[in-house]
């Protein structure tokens, strides 16, 4: 550790070193269970885009192949933790193909898939794991994303989170990675059925703009991130309900979901159902006046956004 470091650095990057050693311990679980594991962002981002500084990170972001997930999870369920997501059963919190552990103050956020691929999972965890590089974290030597995969994930990884740190790797990234690789990321994000969400994350810095506009990407765009930057609430809602190729037996259990919430979702989204009983009752009773207060401007940013996409 650098002695140049100040205080706050000096323990985030001590807190790093928890997690990395964590990584490594889980990895090699995993391993002795004959489940390979790619290790996502955190210390591959952290080795390439801050030389010299240290880039905090809050959990161990493992990859598992989609059919080793059950698997994974039972590791994880027999070491304590504990799946802190699952229990709120909504539709626009994570799901199967990524979710997170807790067990005290550790966190595996473990995935079998990328947030904004829409190709075969297994195809995208080969393609992934064929590109992949070894890296020494926590002790051990570790698989992680390729240079041209990690540049992927940059992308898709600040299109979902449009803001914070996923937008401070993405400015770094495009200042770092020479053409060629972003080339390689694009046309892997296109393999994989993932350009509209890369191109879409790009778009969230002026630089990622013209750096589309010389990949010759700069008309392809998600329509769901273009919504999620814009933070208009319901009209995310709006296009999965209204999205082609959804029956009528999703819509009604979305909608269900979006009315009457488990009550994990509704502590998680309400300070006052955090309340005792009562606060958790009112929230039950302004839920749907909430919904139906947002629900003319969600529809008329989904409806712009898909007009605007059709013009394109």
């Amino acid at each position: 550790m650098s002695a140049s470091l100040d205080p706050v650095s000096r323990l985030l990057a001590v807190r790093n070193l928890a997690i990395d050693r964590l990584t490594a311990k889980i990895v090699g679980i995993f391993a002795e269970e004959g489940i390979e594991t790619l290790v996502l962002k955190g210390p591959a981002l952290a080795e390439w885009l801050y030389p010299r500084e240290v880039r905090p990170y809050d959990d161990s972001d493992l990859m598992v192949a989609p059919e080793n997930w059950v698997r994974a999870v039972s590791v994880l369920e027999r070491l304590g933790f504990v799946d802190y997501l699952g229990p709120m059963a909504h539709p626009r919190m994570e799901s199967f193909a990524g979710t997170g552990f807790v067990r005290d103050d550790e966190n595996i956020d473990l995935h079998c898939a990328l947030h904004g691929l829409e190709g075969d999972r297994e195809t995208v965890w080969t393609s992934l794991l064929a590109g992949s590089e070894p890296q020494l974290i926590g002790g051990a030597e570790l698989r992680v994303l390729g240079r041209s995969a990690l540049l992927m994930h940059v992308g898709l990884h600040a299109a979902h989170h449009v803001k914070g740190k996923p937008i401070e790797d993405l400015r770094r990234a495009i200042i770092h990675a020479d053409e060629r690789l972003w080339r390689q990321a694009s046309e892997l994000a296109r393999d994989l059925d993932g350009l509209p969400v890369f191109a879409s994350g790009l778009r969230l810095l002026p630089e990622g703009v013209e750096l589309t506009r010389r990949l010759g990407i700069e008309d392809v765009r998600s329509i769901l991130h273009e919504l999620r930057y814009e933070r208009i609430p319901m009209a995310e809602g709006i296009d999965a309900l209204l999205s082609p190729g959804v029956g009528m037996r999703q819509r009604l259990a979305m909608l269900t979901s979006e009315l009457l919430p488990r009550p994990e979702f509704m502590r998680w989204w309400s300070p006052l159902a955090r309340r005792g009983r009562l606060g958790l009752a009112v929230s039950y009773l302004w839920r749907p006046v909430w919904l139906i207060s947002h629900a003319p401007r969600g529809i008329l940013a989904w409806w712009r956004a898909r007009r605007e996409t059709r013009g394109q």
